[in-house]
């Protein structure tokens, strides 16, 4: 049969050990908390710049040409942001030739108006090339609302 073995440690011997040992880690841990960078980003305060207006506010339109159609494309802006995009005095007709033109345009609004830049809108694969006619008509709409900048 195995011994039991007892092991009788001293209370003394005990804390000359654990004490030692825990104020050389509260140590070490305050040595590092001591010369560890701060986070920056929380207690950064950002420059105040004053903002440009990107657009001048109002509503743009524009004419897209289809075939032997014509498409009014309306484009509502502020000064720094697209509110929507929507087409103007879509005849059934026109509707009826182009299914897709109306899903396209309000995606591409919904999109715009989330806040999502221009150059980075990721175009549907069911609708690329509808979607395309519409960027460059809401393009070249928006030219009309960029600020003139003025030389004194």
């Amino acid at each position: 049969m195995a011994k039991t073995r007892i092991i009788v440690l001293k209370l003394k011997k005990l804390l000359r050990i654990a004490i030692p040992a825990a104020l050389v880690l509260v140590l070490f841990l305050l040595i590092i908390l001591l010369f560890s960078s701060p986070d920056d980003s929380e207690n950064s305060v950002e420059p105040v710049t004053p903002t440009v207006a990107t657009y001048r506010p109002g509503v743009y339109t524009s004419v897209i040409s289809l075939s032997d159609s014509m498409l009014n494309l309306e484009v509502v802006v502020d000064s720094d942001h697209i509110n929507s995009v929507r087409l103007v005095n879509l005849d059934e007709a026109t509707a009826a030739m182009y299914p897709l033109i109306e899903p396209a345009a309000a995606d591409l609004s919904e999109k715009l108006s989330a806040g999502t830049p221009l150059d980075e809108i990721t175009l549907s694969e069911s609708s690329k090339y509808t979607q395309t006619l519409l960027l460059n008509g809401i393009r070249a709409t928006l030219e009309k609302a960029t600020p003139v900048e003025s030389t004194q």
